[in-house]
């Protein structure tokens, strides 16, 4: 199952590993490191690419059909769909994270 994006939607949260919630919470931000990384099925969309805080307040957006995140436990990755050069309006994107937990 690929995540779905659509044009015109608020900041739609990607899954986390193995498609559950992401694990993402207000405390404990430096227990563990994601690297997450995407790309949109169809090469003609543009998404815009960002990470939400627990309140949904965007962080640093990029624009592409294709990139990573690098991100702390207190940052979810977040889509929305800008535009389709073939005129729809939705988009499905792989999505792959890598969790790193620190040693004990």
């Amino acid at each position: 199952m690929l995540p779905r994006y659509f044009t015109d939607s608020p900041w739609a949260k990607a899954p986390g590993p193995d498609y559950a919630a992401f694990p993402a919470t207000m405390n404990g931000c430096d227990s563990s490191r994601f690297l997450v990384r995407w790309r949109a099925v169809n090469d003609n969309s543009q998404l815009v690419a960002s990470y939400v805080d627990a309140v949904g307040t965007p962080g640093m957006q990029v624009t592409g059909n294709a990139g990573w995140m690098d991100l702390d436990q207190c940052h979810t990755p977040a889509f929305q769909l800008l535009e389709n050069a073939d005129g729809s309006t939705l988009t499905d994107v792989t999505i792959t994270v890598q969790q790193y937990i620190p040693a004990p």
